[in-house]
């Protein structure tokens, strides 16, 4: 699988979920902490986006805070597709490196 931005800003939640069973190839929980930090976030955005609707006489307050949301996704996507290349879960491709190729079963 490769592991890419959808629409040039975001992995994918598929990706993500990739991501997260590869993440036992090192010691420390760094990568499963900040996918879980991304499935908070995009809960969140989620959640703005009912409140735009819910709550009209707040709806700009709520778009920003939906844009917000998204801009932290950003961030947290790309810091993790880094994350997983440099300890080795993708490749310079953005392909999932197989296990057995870093010596593990």
């Amino acid at each position: 699988m490769q592991i890419t931005v959808k629409d040039g800003v975001q992995i994918s939640n598929e990706a993500a979920e990739e991501l997260r069973k590869h993440a036992d190839m090192i010691e420390c929980q760094c990568p499963n902490k900040l996918l879980d930090i991304l499935e908070q976030v995009r809960e969140f955005t989620d959640y703005t986006e009912g409140c735009i609707e819910k709550y009209p006489e707040d709806r700009e307050t709520h778009r920003w805070l939906k844009s917000s949301a998204m801009n932290l996704d950003q961030l947290l996507s790309t810091t993790l597709i880094q994350l997983a290349r440099f300890e080795g879960f993708i490749n310079e491709d953005n392909e999932i490196v197989d296990r057995d190729k870093n010596g593990d079963s």
